[in-house]
């Protein structure tokens, strides 16, 4: 007996001595004992009023600490400066930068771009928020490890902003890879461009986003993470500045609406079903989503239809007859007379404002142009 206890006592000591050796070997991440990012400057409560004779001049640069997480043999920490206004709570933050850095230069325009493309009216002072969110898989947010806000006063100027289109290119698209003959897609508000355009689905098939048809850069791709219904946009700014990965084409053949936040730094993409249908309060339809009049495609993404509008109410289009999403609508700016297109992809998305009617009934024919976003309506 006293054998068969001092094997038993053996072997539950060996149990132990493992399961010590195996908790020394497998030491888990736990972001909640990391050592968070701050912003060491600029310093909070800052106020900075932009002038457009300083445009070209550095307004400041962001400096902040490395995340220290509690394991060490560990991916590159990647970090992002998000601003927001502060009455947002990071509701809807922006991404000025996607860096494995710990500092980043604005110069005043940029800044002063940022803020017009996100429709702020100049020569008034805004309170921003700004954070630096770090990580080190990009897959999940269990890495996550967000700094201290600071906050901002700052003071845009009027300016005329061109928005410069960016192009679409890839062996998914009818032009493949050629950089000259990249596709423009059309700015449709605050650092977000679209285009519908027809893809071809396979294995080694992709898509990119260049910003100057026949060079390489600047350029967006994605990371290991996106899929061929969205993710993350990761920036190549200089030739100097390796390839991100290319970001894949669904499984399906067919005209997609492909959208590309530069603000933000995501893509979207959504097979489209190549018909549109008019209804609305402002036609012959009404709002009977069965009732659409289907308009006809004149070239590939371009269609149009001739037809009798009311003076009052409005109409957007549908994709499918009988279902309320996909739609198109407008933006608040849209007129009766011309606009830029809104899609609502899914249920999930409000709706976009309809297009206001004609000040006078009649016969009208309605472009819908997908390659540029716009719609027109011209009297016959």
């Amino acid at each position: 007996m006293k054998k068969i206890a001092f094997i038993v006592t053996v072997f539950i000591g060996l149990g132990l001595l493992f399961s010590c050796e195996k908790e020394l070997r497998d030491p888990k991440l736990d972001p909640s004992q990391a050592v968070k990012p701050e912003i060491s400057s600029p310093t909070s409560g800052s106020s900075f009023v932009l002038l457009k004779d300083q445009a070209d001049s550095v307004l400041t640069t962001f400096i902040w600490s490395e995340t220290h997480y509690n394991l060490t043999d560990l991916e590159t920490t990647k970090y992002i400066l998000e601003m927001d206004l502060e009455q947002n709570n990071f509701s809807s933050p922006y991404t000025l930068t996607s860096t494995t850095s710990t500092a980043y230069e604005m110069t005043v325009t940029q800044m002063n771009k940022i803020l017009l493309v996100l429709e702020l009216d100049p020569d008034v002072a805004y309170d921003l928020a700004f954070r630096v969110r770090s990580f080190v898989n990009s897959i999940t947010t269990y890495s996550n490890v967000i700094s201290a806000v600071i906050t901002l006063t700052i003071t845009p100027y009027s300016d005329e902003i061109f928005i410069k289109p960016i192009y679409l290119l890839g062996s998914g698209t009818t032009i493949g890879w050629s950089n000259i003959l990249a596709l423009p897609m059309e700015h449709i508000g605050q650092g977000q461009f679209a285009r519908v355009e027809t893809l071809t689905p396979g294995s080694a098939q992709y898509i990119k986003f260049i910003s100057v048809l026949g060079q390489w850069a600047p350029q967006w791709g994605t990371d290991a993470t996106g899929t061929a219904e969205g993710g993350i946009l990761v920036y190549r700014p200089t030739e100097s500045v390796p390839d991100p990965p290319a970001i894949p084409v669904g499984v399906d053949a067919g005209p997609y609406y492909i959208m590309a936040d530069t603000l933000q730094l995501a893509y979207e993409t959504f097979l489209t079903s190549g018909e549109l249908y008019l209804l609305g309060d402002a036609t012959l339809a009404g709002w009977d989503n069965t009732a659409g009049l289907k308009l006809t495609e004149d070239q590939p993404h371009v269609f149009s239809i001739i037809t009798t509008l009311n003076a009052t109410g409005t109409m957007k289009f549908l994709e499918v007859s009988g279902q309320w999403a996909p739609q198109w609508g407008t933006n608040g700016d849209g007129s009766n007379k011309k606009g830029f297109l809104i899609y609502r992809p899914t249920e999930g998305v409000p709706d976009p404002p309809g297009i206001p009617a004609p000040s006078v009934a009649g016969q009208y024919k309605i472009t819908v142009d997908l390659t540029t976003m716009q719609y027109t309506v011209e009297q016959q």
